[in-house]
């Protein structure tokens, strides 16, 4: 090292770029210690990447099913469930949350926070499918699609259940305005391991969403409208704000029941997110 330049190869130096990591912390393998590509990429492992919980062979009759369906389909088997969910109380605690963190809350980062409270209770669902083997994850990242000029992009909120609405709110600030300007970097793309996409803005009520490979399942958010229900206690008609959720699944991986049992966890916390950890 001279001048106290970090001794690294053009690949380490071109793959730190992409992740805004400063070579400096980097304990360099190569010789005279300089910093190599693997140097490099066990530090966006330890980072960036979310932490497998265990690995399910697909053995006996659900390699079989696999086999079969992945041979008529060649791609993943999607399967989508729908589901109408009121509004009426997240739209109340949003306003509170306002007040609380200084800013009107996207929707889409609460209902990922409810998401993620889902998922915390059917881990299955947090999976990508890698070959022959099914590899769920402790860790819940969870991508959000965004419009862009440049196309659909997914970049990761991280760690969504473990962190504060606060700092998810500036997170995804953040990312949506880099999407639109072109500006994502790779770490902002990688290790996801379940995703959102709403198409709510644009007047969509359902819609059966494509799943981010190789991730099992994705969750489709349609618009919020106001309609008149009746009270299943009271009888009474009332009006209300309802919203349909559209989750798919990759058939190989998930079931219809355990998926539908899922959605109806997504549901729950929803329609009561005062069992939500949101600061």
């Amino acid at each position: 090292m001279a001048g106290g330049e970090v001794r690294a190869s053009r690949d380490a130096r071109v793959l730190a770029g992409q992740y805004d990591i400063d070579l400096r912390g980097v304990r360099g393998s190569g010789p005279g210690g300089e910093v190599t590509v693997k140097d490099v990429e066990e530090l966006i492992k330890e980072r960036y990447l979310p932490r497998v919980r265990e690995r399910r062979p697909l053995r006996g009759i659900r390699r079989v099913i696999a086999s079969r369906l992945s041979k008529s389909y060649r791609e993943a088997v999607h399967v989508a469930i729908n589901m109408e969910v009121s509004m009426d109380r997240l739209a109340g605690l949003r306003e509170e949350l306002a007040r609380e963190v200084g800013v009107k809350p996207s929707y889409t980062v609460l209902i990922a926070k409810c998401v993620a409270r889902a998922i915390r209770d059917y881990i299955e669902v947090n999976a990508t499918l890698e070959g022959d083997e099914v590899v769920i994850y402790d860790t819940i990242n969870i991508n959000i699609a965004v419009d862009t000029p440049l196309g659909l992009l997914v970049p990761v909120l991280r760690r969504v259940d473990e962190r504060g609405l606060r700092e998810l709110l500036k997170e995804y600030g953040d990312l949506v305005s880099r999407a639109k300007k072109g500006l994502l970097k790779e770490k902002d793309v990688i290790g996801g391991t379940f995703t959102i996409t709403n198409l709510g803005m644009y007047g969509v009520d359902s819609f059966t969403p494509i799943i981010n490979p190789p991730q099992v399942a994705i969750l489709g958010v349609g618009r919020m409208t106001r309609k008149p229900y009746v009270d299943g206690e009271t009888g009474e008609v009332k009006v209300g704000t309802f919203m349909n959720l559209s989750l798919a699944i990759d058939h190989r991986a998930i079931d219809g029941a355990p998926a539908a049992r899922f959605l109806q966890r997504v549901k729950h916390y929803i329609e009561h997110p005062e069992e939500v950890s949101w600061l």
